[in-house]
């Protein structure tokens, strides 16, 4: 056997001891930067400490082996040194060049390093103690090196090695927990081979607690150019040596796929072996080019920039932008990237790179003028907005122009950046065309700055290779695709209707401008917002509320526990004239359990009427020892209609709750379509396929009267 498959073997026997010894069972699902699903993780009922029954998680710091593979990454510069227009010394901490025109010592880049990594423990350890997750030493050491790396960006439930965490990473294959850290390998759309081998380095090191391991040698990686369609992941890692198996599937709209050719005309198939590494490009039926188009020879390109150089940070993207005429220098055969960009040629250049037409002034107006009106048009300037296009412009501007002129919506959630929120600014960042920069471990963003146009070129080149692809109905497909799989529609389960551009958010309240349709406003509130003024809550507009009853502890034991703010705030709603429902949150592990919680919820209410539904509010809980883990999709099921069943009977309207996650891969929906459906998806725009009659579409709303942030809600037909 050789040494590579005897290395195989114990690494195999590695994670199954590993994943045995040291992870934690499921919550909710999510995306990674690369992945094109996204999950979310929501819920208008989660349990305090006090209430969980379980213990808190243990605080963490780097070991000295942690902190020699960091410092093994990174290297050590005595001299401050540029990368991606910011600058950094010793082991890779951000610095002021100007504090170190001599240079830096070990010992002072060591204290620099120690600070930055003290930053990145805290937020892995509190991503650890919000998910109430456990890990090794070793898997703590593992994610503060690429926190430290990256920043926060991958602490996210919408990205793939977060969501594995909170979901229970056991359930995750060796390769998807590869592919889950090795995805975070790119600079902007290039993949770094530095950053692969590192990523792999870690990778392993998370698997099997081997600080000095072979994992670049274990496993190779895939570019798929989709050449116009779509991928889940663009970079894919596969074991070496090994058939590849399954295949990435892109898709386009009007399009039918036919295979993935390397640039020889060669077709990759399944069965083919693992190399370290391949690009690859989809040829669709059809398409004009029967063979991958070619990569355009930068090597014919004459710098005309003399100061421009190969080992500065933007030179590809100059290159690119001025080999295909986008860009030009000045007279005097200078570039200078430094120089801020104006108004104008920000508008000029955004809106060619996302395919608008060149455009004039006019006789008589600006040279940038016609940009301007077409930004105006598309509505991603207001009237009078920018008033002087030679002044410099700011990259918040920016980001809104390059994101509507590229047909992209506003997200909302946690942003990415420390220093923004806003939607436009996440969506760019999501689509890869904004990357800011780490600071101390934290990404921003300067919203409020100008932009060089080194910077510029970097945006605009990412905006140029950037392909925006309309996805296939399911309809068209006969089924849904969700976090990479595939979910036959179910044809007796009523689709909702919704159209998507009619949603309009403005602060913390959502618009459906639907004349079809009379929304109300709402709210749900538990113990957690404490004491609530109604009359405030009444005379802010919002029309209706659901009050938590109580919950059923996720330990084994499972008690029933009373909300001790219901009865104050079902009494203070309805006295301030707000239409009232409730709900119960669930942890039953049988429906003899849920009609227990039905009945429970029913006594509380003591005959008080409910203007709107008493509902069924079952979640997936992370924490250790949840009773309600490897709970089967028909139990659950059962368990839904055995309380909805005793509400009914008691005379109130059943009403069941769930996210994305729960909807797709826990629910037989099939067998609940005699009860109405509260969804909870926070976004600017709900992407659920099955109908609903109350949208929770934000966890973060503020509403006068309400202590702190609280869950907003959308009925599309009020009770």
């Amino acid at each position: 056997m050789s040494r590579k498959e005897n290395l195989c073997k114990y690494l195999i026997l590695g994670l199954c001891l590993a994943l045995v010894l040291t992870f934690l069972p499921p919550a909710a699902l999510a995306a990674q930067p690369d992945d094109g699903a996204l999950i979310e993780t929501v819920g208008p009922a989660d349990e305090t400490e006090e209430e969980s029954e379980v213990s808190t998680v243990e605080t963490y710091t780097t070991t000295e082996k942690g902190m020699e593979i960091i410092r093994e990454f990174e290297g050590f510069r005595t001299m401050p040194y540029e990368d991606d227009g910011k600058w950094y010394i010793g082991y890779g901490t951000l610095c002021d060049p100007a504090d170190y025109p001599h240079g830096i010592g070990q010992q002072s880049a060591q204290q620099l390093m120690d600070a930055a990594v003290k930053v990145a423990e805290g937020q892995v350890n509190k991503l650890l103690k919000d998910y109430k997750i456990s890990v090794t030493q070793y898997q703590f050491d593992a994610m503060v090196s690429m926190t430290y790396n990256l920043g926060t960006q991958w602490i996210n439930p919408d990205y793939r090695l977060c969501s594995y965490l909170i979901d229970g990473i056991e359930n995750y294959s060796e390769p998807e927990v590869v592919n889950a850290i090795g995805t975070w390998c790119h600079q902007g759309t290039s993949v770094l081979e530095s950053l692969v081998r590192r990523r792999l380095r870690e990778a392993y090191l998370f698997l099997y607690g081997e600080y000095e391991n072979d994992g670049p040698d274990m496993y190779g990686y895939i570019n798929f150019d989709a050449a116009g369609g779509k991928v889940p992941s663009s970079t894919v890692f596969y074991p070496l040596d090994r058939p590849y198996g399954e295949l990435p599937v892109p898709v386009q709209n009007g399009k039918e796929f036919v295979g993935w050719f390397q640039a020889d005309g060669r077709e990759l198939t399944a069965d083919d072996i693992a190399v370290p590494r391949m690009e690859v490009s989809a040829k669709w039926e059809g398409a004009a080019v029967t063979t991958p188009k070619p990569k355009p020879d930068y090597s014919k390109w004459v710098n005309p920039y003399k100061d421009v150089a190969s080992s500065d940070w933007y030179f590809t993207y100059v290159r690119e932008l001025s080999y295909e005429g986008i860009i030009g220098g000045y007279p005097d055969g200078t570039f200078k990237a430094a120089n801020q960009v104006t108004a104008g040629e920000a508008l000029k250049l955004v809106l060619l790179a996302a395919g608008y037409r060149e455009s004039s002034g006019g006789e008589g107006r600006h040279w940038a003028a016609g940009y301007l009106d077409e930004a105006v048009t598309l509505g991603c300037l207001a009237e009078g907005e920018i008033e002087d296009l030679d002044a410099s412009i700011d990259r918040l501007t920016i980001a809104r122009v390059a994101a509507v002129a590229m047909g992209l919506q506003p997200k909302f959630g946690d942003s990415p950046f420390a220093d923004s929120e806003d939607g436009y600014i996440i969506t760019l960042y999501d689509e890869e065309i904004l990357n800011g920069v780490i600071v101390n471990g934290q990404r921003y963003y300067y919203p409020d700055r100008g932009i060089n146009r080194g910077e510029m070129c970097a945006i605009v080149s990412r905006i140029n290779q950037w392909n925006y692809v309309v996805e296939p109905e399911p309809e068209e497909t006969g089924y849904i695709e969700y976090y990479g799989k595939k979910y036959p529609i179910l044809q007796n389960v009523p689709k909702a209707t919704y159209k998507p551009d009619l949603f309009v958010l403005d602060g913390s309240r959502m618009y459906y401008n639907d004349e079809n349709y009379r929304t109300a406003w709402g709210i749900d509130i538990s113990s957690y917002q404490e004491n609530v003024d109604w009359n405030k809550v009444r005379q802010s507009g919002i029309e209706f509320v659901f009050i938590r009853i109580g919950y059923r502890g996720y330990a084994q034991a499972g008690t029933l526990n009373m909300d001790r703010y219901f009865q104050q705030n079902i009494t203070g709603a309805k006295a301030a004239g707000l239409r009232v429902g409730a709900y119960f949150f669930s942890q039953a592990i049988n429906p003899a359990e849920a009609a227990e919680e039905a009945r429970y919820a029913v006594q509380a209410l003591n005959g008080q009427t409910l203007d709107y539904p008493l509902v069924y509010d079952w979640e997936t809980i992370s924490a250790d020892g949840a009773r309600t883990k490897n709970l089967s999709n028909s139990v659950l099921t059962d368990c839904a209609i055995a309380f909805c069943s005793v509400v009914e009977q008691s005379g109130y309207i059943p009403m069941i709750y769930y996210n994305t996650p729960v909807a797709y891969t826990h629910y037989q929906l099939e067998r609940l379509t005699d009860y109405d459906v509260w969804y909870a998806q926070y976004a600017a725009k709900p992407t659920m396929y099955y109908d609903y009659r109350i949208w929770q579409y934000s966890d973060s709303g503020t509403v006068p009267g309400v202590k702190g942030k609280c869950d907003m809600d959308l009925a599309f037909i009020p009770y």
